[in-house]
């Protein structure tokens, strides 16, 4: 009896031995790899830090894109920035997701709320643009027209803009915003707000204007394409326009002429800005 119990406690101490050994065979196999990584160091030696778990998504985004899958790669992308803001991919991700959204939100590429709207006799672009809750802007970039003209039984690709902004002046950023997902940011290249006007602020848009040389214009105008524009909020002095040499006097964050006809193009009246800190 005394040597059946014997080979029992043998028997558990080499079954408990094989456990120890198996998870140190893990670790050390799969676990260890995950958490960190050896660099050679200059004048020799290494030193040990988390390796960048981010980057296999970011690869896979960046393969998903060269093969066209743009949807797949965005939401790959929008998955690193959510779970891996550690990632040293992390900003060139933001940057990438920005352009797609914004290609696939210009694009006849199928997206959830975007439909064809079929051209009634009667009908005018901003009658259509603010039934489908979009901008003339968006209509005339997405279906490629050069000037207003639109005719019965026309097909056009409409998509509700129901986006929001941020305006970050310690970070220089404007950030837009699709609910709470980030949808694309801009850089605030100068600003000159009110002494009063300081965060936190939340308004919305009130007015965009279109200007070509001294005076205001509208879409039917053969100068809106290079015409210059700017948005005003529902609080005074918080403009955003284009920046120019010339208009160091000029209330309002200012950006880049480009980035300006995106954000004409994608922000309606009405759409929600903050400024905070």
């Amino acid at each position: 009896m005394a040597r059946f119990k014997f080979l029992l406690a043998f028997l558990a101490l080499l079954i408990c031995a094989g456990g120890v050994a198996g998870a140190y065979f893990y670790w050390k196999k799969f676990a260890e790899p995950n958490i960190v990584v050896n660099r050679t160091m200059e004048g020799g030696g290494t030193t040990r830090e988390k390796p960048d778990l981010g980057k296999r998504h970011f690869d896979k985004a960046i393969d998903l894109i060269k093969e066209g899958e743009l949807v797949s790669a965005r939401d790959r992308l929008l998955y690193l920035m959510e779970y891996f803001p550690e990632s040293k991919t992390h900003e060139e991700a933001k940057r990438i997701v920005g352009e797609l959204n914004l290609d696939l939100l210009l694009s006849k590429i199928p997206q959830p709320g975007k439909t064809v709207h079929k051209v009634r006799r009667g009908e005018a672009l901003v009658t259509i643009a603010r039934r489908s809750e979009t901008t003339i802007d968006y209509i005339m970039r997405t279906n490629a027209k050069s000037n207003a003209l639109i005719y019965p039984d026309e097909e056009l690709t409409v998509y509700p803009l129901k986006l929001r902004v941020e305006i970050d002046l310690s970070e220089n950023l404007i950030t837009v915003f699709d609910g709470e997902t980030f949808f694309k940011r801009y850089s605030i290249l100068d600003s000159n707000l009110p002494p009063d006007l300081r965060a936190p602020v939340s308004t919305t848009i009130k007015e965009k204007v279109a200007w070509f040389e001294d005076r205001p214009i509208n879409f039917m105008d053969t100068n809106y394409l290079k015409c210059s524009k700017w948005i005003r909020t529902g609080k005074i002095g918080l403009f955003i326009r284009e920046v120019k040499r010339d208009d160091s006097q000029s209330f309002g964050v200012m950006v880049e002429k480009a980035e300006m006809e995106e954000l004409f193009t994608i922000l309606r009246n009405g759409s929600r800005v903050d400024l905070v800190q």
